[in-house]
């Protein structure tokens, strides 16, 4: 079982993928986790020695542990979602996992790098969340550990989030509803789920939101963390991922 560290009884883990953990892995696992390993190979493990400790922080499933984990490297991964941990722990047998929530981790200046992709960070609601995350993440590395993180701009919320969609399966039926927001800044997915088993068949729900921010909003985060050598990268124009308009690639360096 994953361990849990210490944590404040008032504040609340973050758990919303744990109703479509199933989905999540059989569905979004299949195009864009592989697209974004490519950056990771590029833009962050050149800089790396073979068995540097890595913490994958929202690892989801563990499709990025995993492949790290074959390449020699030590991962942790961290997610607030114990349905998504015991997925990811048959995926990474031989990786260790942490149920923490991202906003209020705190472990020790022992990694020499933390991921954090998909988007993950879009999910901290408020600017102070993701300022608290990116202190966390600062604090976890080693002096001159480096942070690698993807986020969706607008115009990917633009080009992606308004949108219907479903999927059609013999035994599972999706049905996905996208919206965004642009006075407050939101993108909200509305998913409802059905699945055969034992030939009966069962419902469920999940809402996924996720925040916008400007970059000003998140160098600015980044400099109150206390990085302050850092780049960014536009996916498709810098890094070649076509269909991933809008999503901006981070690489920080912890002095």
């Amino acid at each position: 079982m994953p361990r849990k560290p210490k944590r404040d009884a008032r504040r609340k883990r973050y758990a919303d993928y744990d109703p479509f953990s199933w989905f999540y892995e059989r569905y979004w696992c299949e195009e864009v986790p592989p697209a974004i390993f490519t950056v990771i190979e590029r833009l962050l493990l050149p800089e790396l020695k073979l068995e540097s400790r890595i913490l994958d922080l929202c690892c989801g499933t563990g499709y990025t542990v995993a492949r790290l984990e074959k390449k020699g490297y030590r991962v942790t991964g961290l997610d607030g979602s114990q349905e998504m941990l015991r997925i990811a722990q048959g995926n990474a047998q031989r990786s260790g996992f942490v149920l923490a929530d991202a906003r209020f981790f705190d472990l020790p200046d022992s990694f020499e790098a933390v991921l954090s992709t998909f988007d993950s960070l879009n999910h901290l609601m408020t600017l102070a969340e993701l300022e608290a995350v990116i202190l966390n993440v600062h604090k976890a590395l080693v002096p001159g550990g480096l942070f690698l993180f993807d986020m969706n701009m607008e115009s990917g919320f633009l080009s992606h989030w308004a949108e219907y969609f479903s999927i059609v399966e013999r035994d599972e039926v999706c049905v996905l509803r996208g919206q965004y927001d642009r006075e407050a800044k939101t993108g909200r997915y509305d998913i409802t789920m059905f699945r055969c088993r034992n030939g009966s068949w069962h419902r469920s729900e999940a809402i996924i939101m996720e925040k916008c921010y400007s970059m000003r909003e998140i160098r600015g985060a980044l400099r109150r963390a206390g990085f302050t050598s850092f780049a960014s990268f536009d996916a498709e124009r810098d890094l070649g991922l076509e269909d991933h308009t809008g999503r901006k690639f981070f690489l920080a360096r912890k002095s």
